[in-house]
Parts: C-alpha cells; structure tokens; sequence
C-alpha cells in the first residue's frame, strides 16, 4: 500500500464500531489512502485500541486483513487537538448524533463536510436545530445508505460478512451551503475505496432511497425484534403479513405527504411510494435476508438502546405534522422502547380491528408462505 501524501486532506471517523470501522479500513485500503484519524470518545476505547495491537482487523471470506495506518485521538482527553476537522465520517448510532457532534462542534465550520452515515431519518434536522444553528458556518452534509453486513468479533475486530454497496451524495440542505464545493473531496475519497462499493446519486434519488430504506427498516426491524425471530420468519405467518400491510398503509401515506413527494411532478415519484411497490420491496429484503437476525433484534437482546425513534418514531412525527394518526407504528415504538416480547396471537390481538379483523391487509394474502 502506499503512504498516503501529507499534503492530502485528513479524514476523520467517529464512532469505531463496525460501520466505522468498514469505513477506515476501506479508505485505508484504497490506491491512494488519505491520512485517517479515528476520533474516541471514551477511555476505555483507547485501552480497546491498545488490546488490539494498534489495528483495525476485518475478516472477509476468511481471509484476515489487519491495518494499523491510523493516528487517534480521545476527543474527552483535556490534551485533545482543537485544530479543524475538514472531512469527517460519522458512524455512531442515530441516538448519539448530537452528543458525538456536540464534542467537536467546535473543530466543524463552513469549509467542513460531515457524512452521516448511519440509519434512520431525523438526524440533520436535529444536528441543525440543535448544534450548527447558525447556517453561515454550518458544515456540508453528505448521506449515504449501508448495505453491507459486518458483524463484531472483539476490540476493533469485525467480519465483513455480507459485501454489498454503499448509496452517496449530497444531503438536501436549506438552506444550501456556504462553501458546497469541499464536500466533493470526501465523495471521492469513499468512491475510491473499492471495498465500500460505493455510487454518487444526486440529492432527490438519494432521498428517495433513504425512504425506500427507511420502510423496509420500519418493518423487518421492530416485528423481528418483538417476536424474537429472524428475518424470513415473518413470511411464514398469515397474521404477520396482515400486520405488515396495515404498517405500510400507514408509512405510504406519510411519505406521500411529504413535501419532497408531493410536490413532484413526476406521477412515478408518487407510485414508487405506493404501499404495493413498498410491500414488493420489504418481502424481497426479507426473503433475502432470511436467515439474518435484525440489528434492532440484537440490540433488544443485548439490552442496549435502539434506533426506534428514528425509524418508526420518526414516520410517526411526521405523520403528526401532516394530520396522520400513525397508531400502528407508534405502537410499535412503545413495544421495542418497552422490550415487549410477544407471540402471533398476541400480534393479531393487538393489531386487528373490531371481529378481528385487519381490514383491506385481510384481502390479499397471496405472499404468505404455505
């Protein structure tokens, strides 16, 4: 691998999980690697670094690929640099996005970009509202939508099991910023890193395959995690489909209605939204990821939080701004918060209707598996 130039601009990662550490070591791995801080924010992640031999280690087919071409930094050390963060990757959960900003806010200004990578919607307008107020020097935001899988094996170790691609380009910002231009440096960068996969798409596509994301999340991840099962095990149950339906009916008008949607006018934007191109997409991931345990499920059983807020919880708050009373997904949001575990017929209980019924989902069924 060659040395990376000193004159390249700096990346940043923050949040060393397993996405995070896709991403340095997938940059790092590139033909011409830029120089790559990885940004801690605990103690004991230093211990961690040290544990695993000053390395990033990423496992894919077997085959063991060990990178110790990092600086670091422990962003909570009084001795912390303050110098400007140009590019950074951030790849913490949705639930830490503003406190991870927050401890380097002051290293971000208008010639900055930020690449949210991480699932969910909700995070940007809350990083606007809450940390980069003032929009004469709020950085860039790029978006991108994982779809690889990587699983953790120990301190700064993970295996790349499911290679897949990766969905980038510039977030919707309004209004635009100052300086658009910088951000165009970390897009190239992720697209060189061959193993990441990645592909530019302009804005509106990538918001669009943001909500497609969204979707398919706002319904394998919380019924998976609620009935402790796998992915493809919601195919196997009449009632489960029925309840699927009745969440999408209620997400298909949300996103219908929002003003990115509606006010297109291209009828296919509207159509791609509808609940039965959005079923023909779940069933598909579902169906492919059949044998997969869903990472909301893992965390339940871990007894970590989840992301519910920023899936379910947000087609549920802007359903409330738009007049639509989402209560099958706000359902879902305080089951999962709630770590409820039920069986199908406490599904079909709670979700059906009057005589037990599920009302348009009980007309068609021909997806259940027999």
């Amino acid at each position: 691998m060659r040395e990376p130039q000193s004159d390249t601009p700096r990346i940043h990662v923050l949040g060393v999980g397993n996405l995070g550490r896709l991403f340095a070591h997938a940059l790092a791995n590139s033909p011409n690697p830029p120089p790559i801080s990885l940004l801690l924010h605990r103690s004991s992640l230093l211990e961690e670094w040290e544990q695993a031999g000053r390395k990033i280690t990423i496992t894919t087919n077997g085959v063991v690929n060990s990178i110790g071409q990092f600086d670091v930094e422990e962003i909570t050390s009084a001795s912390a640099p303050s110098t400007p963060v140009s590019n950074l990757v951030l790849a913490t959960k949705t639930i830490n996005t503003l406190s991870a900003l927050r401890s380097i806010s002051h290293r971000l200004n208008s010639n900055s970009t930020v690449l949210f990578a991480q699932n969910g919607m909700g995070t940007i307008d809350e990083t606007d509202s809450q940390v980069f107020t003032n929009n004469s020097t709020r950085p860039n935001y790029l978006t991108c939508i994982t779809s690889h899988g990587v699983f953790d094996t120990g301190p700064f170790s993970s295996v790349h099991a499911g290679q897949a691609s990766i969905s980038i380009g510039r977030s919707l910002q309004r209004p635009p910023p100052t300086s658009p231009s910088t951000a165009q440096y970390l897009i190239d960068k992720v697209l060189e890193a061959l193993i990441l996969a990645a592909k530019e798409y302009p804005s509106e596509e990538l918001l669009f395959l943001q909500l497609e994301k969204l979707v398919i999340n706002a319904i394998i991840n919380p019924l998976t995690a609620i009935l402790s099962c796998r992915n493809g095990e919601l195919l196997d149950k009449g009632p489960i489909v029925k309840v699927m339906r009745l969440l999408l009916q209620e997400t298909a008008q949300v996103i219908q209605l929002l003003p990115e949607i509606s006010s297109s006018d291209d009828p296919s934007v509207a159509d791609r939204f509808s609940t039965q191109k959005l079923e023909v997409k779940v069933l598909d991931v579902a169906e492919k990821t059949s044998k997969n345990t869903s990472s909301m499920l893992q965390d339940v059983r871990a007894g970590r939080q989840t992301e519910i807020e920023y899936i379910n919880g947000w087609i549920v708050k802007k359903g409330r701004e738009q007049g639509v009373e989402c209560e099958h997904n706000a359902k879902l949001v305080e089951m999962v918060k709630g770590a409820k575990k039920i069986g199908i017929d406490e599904l079909r209980d709670l979700f059906a209707g009057p005589g037990g019924t599920f009302g348009v989902a009980d007309a068609i069924v021909d997806v259940v598996k027999p």
